[in-house]
């Protein structure tokens, strides 16, 4: 299987699943207030055991290929993800907190020591890389070396790319933007004069909405 194939499989698992739906009549609205016609929920994929194991190998595949000795999942949504790889490829496995707890040992990395490791962090969606690279900035103040971030799904955000960038950071996704949207159109997951509309947001996610006439909701705490 070619690498783009086994993107577009994953992509369309994501579709029929419903773990990414598309809405460009009624956009969905984010918790900064951002108008979308993608929301992304891969926690869906947990529920249905064919597709989730087909993108537990498929995530362990590509980490294989990198070796590292810990497998690091990040809280709380790819916990999951992280355990089913380390189960397949015999790793040990941390989780990383967004933030500590505030009481007893009050670690921002659960499950055991990291430093002087090579680990991966595994992410189930990466969008703005924002909190991704936070789980990786936790993993390198701890003293580990993070070989890479690897992902189910990415947004392909310009910021996002920059931010990896950045920070020598080598990213890994089994799926993206560009793949889904095309096996969206092909599949009829989205009528085709709304495919031109939604590629729009990704290149302008926050003046997508404005532009539009669709209202910038409230921002959420």
């Amino acid at each position: 299987m070619t690498e783009d194939n086994s993107k577009e499989q994953i992509a369309k698992i994501l579709l029929e699943k419903e773990a990414v739906t598309l809405n460009a009549e009624t956009p969905y609205t984010y918790v900064s207030g951002m108008r979308s016609p993608i929301y992304c929920d891969n926690r869906k994929l947990t529920f249905y055991p064919e597709e989730r194991s087909a993108i537990a190998d498929s995530l362990a595949e590509k980490i294989k290929e990198i070796d590292p000795e810990i497998i690091a999942g990040t809280a709380s949504s790819a916990i999951s993800w992280a355990a089913l790889v380390a189960e397949r490829l015999d790793k040990p496995m941390v989780y990383i907190r967004k933030k500590s707890k505030g009481y007893g040992k009050d670690n921002l990395i659960e499950g055991g020591d990291i430093s002087e490791k090579k680990v991966v962090v595994v992410e189930d969606l990466v969008s703005t890389g924002g909190s991704s690279f936070n789980a990786v900035k936790t993993c390198l103040e701890a003293g580990a070396d993070v070989q890479a971030v690897v992902a189910i799904f990415t947004y392909e955000f310009e910021n996002a790319k920059t931010k990896f960038k950045e920070g020598k950071c080598n990213t890994v996704f089994l799926t993206d933007f560009s793949t889904l949207i095309r096996v969206a159109a092909e599949n009829n997951f989205v009528e085709n004069d709304k495919i031109t509309l939604i590629r729009e947001w990704n290149s302008d996610p926050t003046g997508w909405g404005p532009k539009h006439g669709f209202s910038v909701g409230e921002k959420k705490n």
